[in-house]
């Protein structure tokens, strides 16, 4: 399930530059790391079953008809600034709880 689907912090920092800072760095990060969770999902499913929503340090996941699913979270302060410190050991560790949950059938499509 390994791919290489995410940018890199300076990936997103040369999307920022692009869009002449129209997307602050954070969004930018935080847009980063919720498609990346939810193209897991997707994958893991073989489906958009479920939603990823990025929101500090968890990121939530609702069903198809938008109830809370699961979340996994971060001890970091945010995702973001995890992603700051180390930008593919972040994403590496999303694919990890996320695959845990799939595996755990603590995630299960309808």
């Amino acid at each position: 399930m390994e791919t290489e689907a995410y940018m890199t912090l300076a990936e997103v920092k040369a999307r920022q530059a692009a869009l002449k800072d129209k997307v602050p760095l954070d969004q930018a990060i935080a847009e980063n790391i919720q498609n990346w969770a939810q193209w897991l999902l997707d994958e893991g499913f073989e489906g958009s079953y479920f939603t990823a929503k990025i929101d500090g340090d968890t990121i939530n996941i609702t069903d198809l008809d938008g109830h809370p699913a699961a979340s996994i979270s971060t001890d970091a302060p945010s995702y973001v600034e995890a992603f700051k410190d180390s930008d593919r050991m972040t994403m590496m560790a999303i694919q990890t709880k996320l695959r845990r949950l799939i595996d755990r059938q603590a995630l299960k499509s309808q």
